[in-house]
């Protein structure tokens, strides 16, 4: 029995969608809010809302990868490197993400520039792992 790596069309560029969401609202955000250090607006207000669902909504296509994807990756042993080094990625996301609004209010600073820092690099590693993935698929 063959089986695939890659994820079917419709829920890759949802995906993707959703990803590209989180990446421009984090940025905006974190570059408004904390570099630049301007005063909250509603445009930022709705910005962070936004990052937020989007946030909820990638967990859930995150779950599908986990039942699936990254099931068959770990099966076929298959760009482990960088998927595994994504998912942890992932994992660091959320719970610093849960942490923004649920850490005692002391580690609210190192916990908000750990989200920031892991989601500027995991915005640079998975175009790292689909590349990877489209390698090693084609030199089979």
């Amino acid at each position: 029995m063959t089986f695939s790596v890659k994820i079917p069309h419709t829920q890759r560029y949802f995906l993707y969608l959703i990803w590209l969401i989180l990446s421009l609202t984090g940025l905006y955000f974190a570059y408004s809010q904390d570099w630049q250090m301007q005063e909250p607006s509603d445009l930022t207000v709705n910005i962070l809302k936004t990052h937020g669902i989007a946030a909820a909504i990638f967990l859930i296509l995150l779950g599908a990868l986990l039942a699936v994807h990254i099931q068959i990756a770990l099966k076929l042993k298959r760009n482990l490197v960088t998927g595994l080094s994504m998912l942890s990625l992932m994992v660091l996301l959320a719970i610093s993400g849960l942490g923004l609004y649920y850490s005692p209010e002391e580690w609210h600073e190192n916990v908000k520039w750990l989200h920031i820092w892991v989601g500027l690099f995991s915005i640079l590693w998975l175009p790292i792992h689909i590349w990877t993935g489209i390698y090693l698929r084609k030199s089979k």
